[in-house]
């Protein structure tokens, strides 16, 4: 099994079935596309400009989901899509002009409303100037926000009912840390978290934020510890579920981290995380198969951790000695992935596994 890059892979095992050959062939055709093409509208209103951004949680972590995102204009007609697995959306080909840009926050986030006013050069379009030659993208970052627990409905979800009885200077503290998480200081994130903590010790977002602190600093033990605890007060929250399992992952405790994934994906089955993790905890004998499926998974619903799940296949199908898929699995991989550190060897790779194939 490939565990490292450039490490030797693992025992072997049969060949699969015509139907997996099949699925694979599809999805190696249709990863790349599938990732990439995912939360673009390019019917536009008729001009040349351009509106994209990217949606993020408030941890400042990537929404792994697809979010419904619209945009209205007077006069225009309204367009919606929805954003890719990694939260990113554009709407392109809009005349100048005013529009109001809309993020579906569903049950447990804020709907976020922006307006953008695209102007013409030189002027405003009510005088009649023509459009700039060159198109130009107004580009947006957006933050999701916890709904507040007086604006909920009865039936708010996990992340709403986790927020009742917060003292307010504890939730003015958690503010503060996701905003701190936001700018890259988690070291401060996790003096405020903590600060929060000793007001409310049972304040579940504040310990699932920590264990995200801990996990960005590489302090993987008060990860675990954080997380369990989160998990003790909200089971059911599915960032936290498959935080968790990454924690447990990389602490090399498989069956527990399997178990979390597990869970985080009954959640969320369209999860390109929960699926390339769990993958990584199948990599063992006689579960080949259905860590093939989990990667595969990964591959067809897209995210960051895509060109790993190619390499992991590569290691998988060159354990099974299927060289000639393993060969096209890690030639995906250098695609995209092309400045990585070992290519030249793995080029070489290829080509003995060509040969053999």
């Amino acid at each position: 099994m490939l565990l490292r890059t450039g490490q030797a892979l693992g025992p072997r095992t049969k060949l699969i079935s015509s139907r997996c050959t099949l699925l694979f062939a599809l999805l190696l055709l249709s990863c790349v596309s599938a990732g990439a093409q995912g939360g673009v509208d390019h019917s536009g209103t008729g001009g040349r400009h351009s509106i994209q951004g990217r949606i993020l949680f408030p941890s400042g972590q990537r929404v792994d989901t697809r979010i419904k995102v619209k945009l209205e204009s007077a006069g225009f007609g309204d367009l919606s899509i929805l954003s890719d697995v990694n939260g990113t959306f554009s709407f392109r080909s809009l005349r100048p002009g005013s529009y109001a840009l809309i993020i579906d926050g569903g049950d447990n986030y804020e709907s976020v409303r922006e307006t953008i006013f695209i102007e013409t050069e030189g002027g405003s379009p009510r005088r009649g100037i023509a459009a700039p030659p060159v198109g130009r993208p107004y580009t947006l970052q957006i933050y999701l926000q916890p709904k507040n627990q007086s604006a909920a409905k009865p039936k708010a979800g996990v992340l709403n009912a986790a927020l009742a009885g917060i003292p307010k200077p504890a939730l003015e503290l958690y503010d503060k840390a996701l905003e701190s998480a936001r700018k890259g200081e988690n070291h401060k994130a996790v003096e405020q978290l903590n600060g929060a903590l000793a007001l409310h010790p049972d304040f579940a977002l504040a310990l699932s934020q920590l264990g995200v602190q801990y996990m960005k600093l590489k302090e993987i033990d008060k990860a675990a510890e954080n997380l369990r605890s989160a998990l003790r007060l909200m089971p059911e929250d599915y960032a936290t579920l498959l935080t968790y399992g990454i924690v447990l992952f990389e602490r090399r405790q498989l069956p527990e981290a399997e178990e979390q994934l597990r869970k985080a994906l009954k959640k969320n089955p369209s999860s390109p995380s929960a699926h390339y993790y769990l993958g990584l905890t199948l990599l063992k004998p006689n579960s080949y198969e259905e860590a093939e499926k989990e990667l595969l998974s990964a591959v067809s619903y897209g995210g960051e951790n895509i060109a790993m799940a190619h390499y992991y296949l590569g290691g998988l199908y060159w354990g099974r000695h299927e060289y000639k898929k393993a060969a096209d699995a890690l030639e995906m991989y250098l695609r995209l992935a092309p400045q990585v550190e070992n290519a030249a060897r793995l080029r070489a790779t290829i080509k003995v596994l060509r040969a053999k194939g």
